[in-house]
């Protein structure tokens, strides 16, 4: 397995390189091994309308730019789509 190393405040860290997530949900994943029961999708993705719906106001209001909101928008639909389901592990 290829690894990358990400780094937060308590150091580095290696994630598997076809992982979407960063050091923080990797230590959590190591260091807490705890339950089976993750985040419902229905919630996730629920946040992924919010969060599109702030990328598309931001971009209204000048706040961000069109690139930008176009990147959280085409994640944001497949996170909607159910194409990232995986990169959401931690359990609740």
């Amino acid at each position: 397995m290829e690894y990358r190393i990400e780094h937060d405040s308590l150091g580095e860290v290696k994630v598997p390189a076809e992982r979407l997530w960063g050091a923080q949900t990797q230590r959590s994943l190591e260091n807490f091994p705890i339950g089976g029961d993750r985040m419902p999708r229905e919630i996730i993705r629920a946040f992924a309308v919010l969060k599109k719906a702030a990328a598309m106001t931001n971009r209204d209001l000048g706040r961000l730019d069109e690139r930008r909101c176009k990147l959280i928008e085409e994640v944001c639909d497949e996170i909607l789509a159910g194409k990232l389901d995986a990169e959401f592990p931690l359990s609740v």
